[in-house]
C-alpha cells in the first residue's frame, strides 16, 4: 500500500509541477475569433446571426469585425485579445 501512495504522491507532484496553461479568458477569445470569422467569411452569414451563433456563456468575449481586412478581433476583460483573418482558398486562421 505504501507504494502506491508513494506513487501516487509522485504522480500528483510531477503533474502540479508545470503551471496550468489554458486561460479560460484566453480560450473563449480565441474560439469566438476563429468562429466569428469563419461564420462572416466562409459561411457568408450576417453579422447578427453569427454574433449570436457564437455566443457563449458567460459571454465575456467581444468581437469586432474588419469587413475590409477580413479580419475578426476578439477582446476579453480588458486585456485577452485574439485575431483570425480569412485567407481565400484556405478560410480562417488564429493569428499568432
Amino acid at each position: 500500500m505504501t507504494r502506491r501512495l508513494a506513487l501516487a504522491l509522485l504522480l500528483l507532484a510531477a503533474a502540479c509541477r508545470e503551471g496550468y496553461d489554458n486561460n479560460d479568458a484566453e480560450l473563449a477569445v480565441r474560439q469566438r475569433a476563429k468562429e466569428m470569422c469563419s461564420c462572416l467569411f466562409v459561411q457568408q452569414r450576417d453579422e447578427a446571426y453569427c454574433r449570436a451563433f457564437t455566443r457563449v456563456t458567460p459571454d465575456v468575449a467581444k468581437p469586432d469585425v474588419d469587413y475590409a481586412r477580413k479580419r475578426v478581433t476578439a477582446t476579453a476583460l480588458g486585456f485577452y485579445r485574439s485575431a483570425a483573418s480569412f485567407r481565400e482558398g484556405l478560410g480562417c486562421a488564429l493569428e499568432q
